[in-house]
């Protein structure tokens, strides 16, 4: 399929994924979800609509991680990227003030 994003069941995987994880899970948001592939879908495509291949990240976030942690949304995002991603989020947010400390303590 080579359309896979406009199929239902790319559709249905997204909302499953949102439902289940509810907030961003790097910074906790609520607005602007995105279902993001934790193994790239177009190099495992059998994982494609897993929902455990699944993590929501905010706009925000999925943006940093494709384009300012990795190459671009074009380039393939491993889970290990993602693991990694996450340890330098949580020390950049170690360095702002009190409201910080909510988020780290709710990601562990």
């Amino acid at each position: 399929m080579n359309n896979w994003r406009s199929s239902r069941e790319y559709r249905t995987w997204r909302v499953h994924v949102i439902r289940r994880d509810k907030v961003c899970q790097v910074c906790r948001s609520k607005k602007n979800r995105h279902a993001h592939h934790l193994s790239d879908a177009s190099s495992y495509p059998e994982l494609r609509f897993d929902v455990k291949n699944g993590i929501v990240l905010c706009k925000k976030c999925h943006t940093s991680l494709h384009c300012d942690y990795n190459d671009g949304f074009k380039s393939i995002c491993t889970e290990k990227d993602f693991e990694e991603y996450l340890k330098i989020s949580k020390y950049l947010f170690s360095r702002f003030k009190e409201n910080t400390i909510k988020y780290i303590k709710l990601m562990e």
